[in-house]
């Protein structure tokens, strides 16, 4: 009974021995070998020996495994923390840099926001501006014209006041006189017979200045300005010729000259003042405004002389 029950330990032993030479992969003769070397005992089985071996080599294993993984991590932060990887690092460097400063970023990219549109708001207040003081000018220059118009107006409305109805319509009453200017704007020039057709159709004649009163009176309403060209070219045409006789002056009333106003160096026999019919200018040396021309070539400005009509 006794040897049964050996025979069935021994044969359950041998059993598990086969299965641990299996899991091993090692031959039958290896596992006669594993027989040997942990063999029985003091007459006990090998199987509780062989079992603590191998739970002491996992825990030996898992110990290892841990201490390998804490080591490494130990490792890898230490590397992190000390010595960054050469490429990463000016990454890591601009995201240092961004995270610090992205207040100040943040505030300068506003600014300049801010600087474009108000350099576009310049542009378009010198644009305006601009246009501001184009329309001022054009504005300056209809005022003008209209303050020219207002004192022709106003000189109009004084002519007729003064006047009385005794001059003509365009004409001024002037002293005892009524007098015709020509205008530069109205008007076309006109050698001068033409001038003194126009004036006798009107019923006067062109001027006669006879004394240095009525001199200084045509002065200061014979002006020419707005006039084109050269000054002889921008004269007015009086009633004085020396035709009939070269160098005796005589007024269209048949009255030969007395006390002249010629300009110095007038009258001329050469050059482009040269001629047998005289003309007026307004110089600011009154008793100088005298100057000859030629009577059918040169066109000018004119001044008529005629009474007043009695009321």
């Amino acid at each position: 009974m006794e040897n049964s029950q050996s025979q069935s330990k021994v044969g359950e032993e041998l059993s598990f021995e086969q299965k641990i030479a299996q899991d091993f992969k090692i031959s039958d003769g290896h596992a006669g070998f594993l027989h040997q070397t942990f063999g029985q005992e003091g007459g006990g089985s090998m199987f509780p020996h062989h079992r603590r071996v191998i739970l002491s080599l996992g825990l030996l294993n898992a110990v290892l495994l841990i201490t390998a993984v804490v080591i490494g991590v130990y490792c890898s932060k230490g590397e992190n923390l000390q010595v960054p990887h050469s490429a990463i690092l000016p990454f890591i460097v601009e995201i240092n840099h961004l995270r610090n400063n992205s207040g100040i970023i943040r505030a300068k990219l506003e600014a300049q926001a801010q600087l474009v549109t108000q350099r576009a708001n310049h542009q378009q207040l010198k644009l305006q501006l601009k246009q501001m003081v184009t329309a001022t000018d054009r504005l300056q220059g209809q005022m003008e014209i209209l303050q020219t118009e207002k004192t022709n107006l106003q000189s109009d409305k004084t002519t007729v006041e003064e006047s009385c109805g005794r001059c003509r319509q365009g004409w001024r009453l002037l002293k005892s006189s009524c007098y015709y200017f020509s205008h530069h704007v109205s008007d076309s020039k006109k050698n001068w017979p033409e001038s003194r057709a126009h004036c006798i159709s009107q019923g006067g004649d062109l001027l006669v200045i006879d004394n240095l009163v009525k001199q200084h009176l045509i002065t200061d309403y014979a002006t020419t300005s707005g006039g084109i060209g050269l000054w002889w070219q921008n004269g007015f045409w009086i009633g004085l010729t020396d035709v009939v006789i070269p160098g005796t002056w005589v007024w269209v009333n048949n009255v030969t000259v007395e006390t002249s106003y010629w300009k110095r160096g007038q009258p001329s026999i050469m050059g482009h003042q040269s001629g047998n019919c005289a003309a007026f200018y307004h110089f600011a040396d009154t008793r100088g405004a005298w100057f000859n021309g030629n009577c059918l070539e040169h066109l000018k400005y004119w001044i008529c002389e005629m009474e007043p009509s009695q009321t």
